[in-house]
């Protein structure tokens, strides 16, 4: 188990029960209920040299921020109508840098149906950004806890391209491009490939649509947003369901792009899928009997997705090789690491 979920178990037995709180810390976001019904509320920071890069476009920060956020939402099956953000700016900054990356982040929720309603200002170090995005589900909220054996688990995108993304914006910017592999430069990639790595990382696609229909037709026993990477969110997963979950090395999505990022770069492709982060994909799982649901998922859905392996009775997150079944629920980031 990783610090951070260490902190969560920590932190649920310090509070105390309340009849209005469905769903407290441990998810992805919180349910709780109210005279409107039930609300599903999140929340999501990006500071800089740690989130981002420095001098990164504002626009593709502010539509970042709240897809991150709208992310979550999504992977609890529910649609975004409100929210609010913060922005975090040094000393010498002026008015134009945090109204741009209001704009864009309020143009991104529009896309959405989300609106901006307020936030606040803040004097900083570095620039940060944190957004809380609240909505209501659209059919009963799915959870991590809901997996049982026998289920299949499903993936959403390609994961692992956001950490190449994030690579090739490195050496962009000047930085190191030897980090776990041979030297490299960004120009042996075809411009299709570097562009489609770059807006992984930079500009994520929340999947909405899909959480929604996951929700509505009641497909999915159990979902995660997979955020810090999918080694380490799969083992969130087993570990809020009591189960094991197999990942199978033969299904698991590589992307073309990932590939060619991997060969010039010395990477492991499978092992950038496992542990890079900033996918803000789906995992989830569903019974055997509904898998044919996702055989060929309809267009409005917005994501190919991809039967990736199984749920199993026991405890852990594994990936299972050749040489056998290999632990993966400590692979990925963690908030008590050091910065990727």
């Amino acid at each position: 188990m990783k610090p951070e979920d260490r902190f969560v178990e920590r932190l649920r037995e310090a509070l105390s029960d309340r009849d209005d709180v469905v769903v407290g810390p441990g998810d992805d976001a919180a349910v709780v209920r109210s005279s409107a019904g039930r609300l599903v509320v999140t929340t999501d920071t990006l500071v800089e040299n740690v989130d981002f890069l420095p001098g990164e476009d504002p626009g593709r920060l502010g539509r970042r921020a709240v897809s991150v956020g709208l992310s979550d939402l999504a992977a609890m099956g529910a649609w975004p109508d409100f929210f609010l953000l913060t922005i975090g700016f040094p000393e010498s900054t002026n008015e134009e840098l945090p109204l741009l990356l209001a704009r864009s982040a309020a143009r991104r929720g529009e896309e959405f149906g989300a609106a901006l309603v307020g936030g606040d200002l803040s004097r900083a170090m570095e620039i940060f950004l944190s957004v809380t995005v609240w909505g209501r589900p659209c059919g009963e909220v799915v959870r991590r806890s809901g997996a049982r054996p026998g289920d299949v688990v499903f993936l959403s995108g390609w994961p692992g391209e956001a950490a190449a993304g994030l690579a090739v914006a490195r050496a962009r910017a000047g930085g190191d491009r030897s980090a776990g592999g041979a030297g490299w430069t960004p120009e042996e990639l075809s411009v299709p490939d570097e562009t489609r790595l770059l807006a992984a990382y930079r500009d994520p696609e929340p999947r909405l649509p899909l959480g929604r229909a996951l929700a509505r037709e009641a497909l999915a026993t159990a979902a995660i947003d997979v955020s810090d990477g999918l080694g380490a969110d799969a083992g969130r997963l087993a570990r809020a369901s009591g189960v094991r979950l197999v990942l199978e090395s033969e299904s698991l999505p590589i992307s073309p792009a990932l590939a060619a990022f991997a060969g010039l770069a010395g990477r492991d492709a499978l092992e950038m899928a496992l542990a890079g982060g900033d996918d803000y994909e789906l995992l989830f799982t569903t019974p055997a009997d509904r898998a044919g649901r996702f055989a060929d998922p309809p267009s409005e859905w917005g994501a190919s997705v991809n039967r990736v392996g199984r749920i199993e009775s026991g405890e852990g997150a594994f990936f299972e090789e050749a040489r056998g079944l290999r632990a993966i629920d400590d692979l990925g980031f963690d908030h008590f690491g050091a910065a990727p």
